[in-house]
């Protein structure tokens, strides 16, 4: 009797964690699925290293900081997720400089549009990323120097680059990442 009660518990116990193990694989997609982004849905990304070089340097005196980006400062990414491994990427960048300094003056502005695609490998929180973009640049300013102002010329740019990164997404839809990217760029001043 005790073998055969012991044979039956030995069974139902088996098949209640083979259930469990099944639940949990089913559970686990869908939260997963619900971590990473969607098709239809936008992002938004920005460079961390001001904000991590504040932080990293909020007890101590030091401004040494890696010098590793994930897009260029002041530069908004935003995303337009077409399907869960693809993405169209767009940028901008509008940037002001007015520096003044003893008897100098520095003027500046600039203006970055860009646009590309980005695919996605991988099936867990972990992703790697991959793509090419292109992006066009206006800038112009004027230097000041003991009330003598010499302009700086109209410069034009257009970029093409590949990159290549990876991201992982710590939370619903919210991702770290770092990518490297490597391209051309024609400049034409005048």
């Amino acid at each position: 009797m005790k073998k055969i009660f012991l044979s039956i518990s030995l069974i139902l116990s088996s098949l209640l964690i083979s259930a469990q193990d099944s639940t949990c694989t089913k559970t686990c997609n869908n939260k997963l699925q619900s971590v990473l982004p969607e098709a239809g849905e936008f992002s938004l990304g920005f460079d961390a290293v001001p904000v991590l070089n504040y932080f990293g340097n909020m007890f101590n005196s030091s401004n040494d900081s890696v010098s590793i980006g994930y897009q260029e400062t002041n530069t908004i990414v935003g995303s337009y997720m077409k399907n869960s491994n693809t993405a169209y990427r767009g940028k901008l960048k509008i940037g002001f400089n007015n520096s003044v300094t003893n008897d100098s003056t520095i003027v500046s502005s600039e203006m970055t549009f860009g646009g590309g695609i980005q695919k996605y490998r991988g099936k867990t929180r972990l992703q790697g990323i991959y793509g090419a973009e292109s992006q066009i640049t206006f800038s112009n300013g004027s230097l000041t120097i003991s009330g003598t102002e010499t302009k700086k010329p109209n410069n034009f740019s257009f970029g093409i680059r590949t990159f290549v990164g990876v991201q992982y997404f710590v939370a619903k839809k919210i991702a770290i990442g770092a990518e490297y990217g490597w391209g051309p760029t024609f400049s034409k001043s005048d």
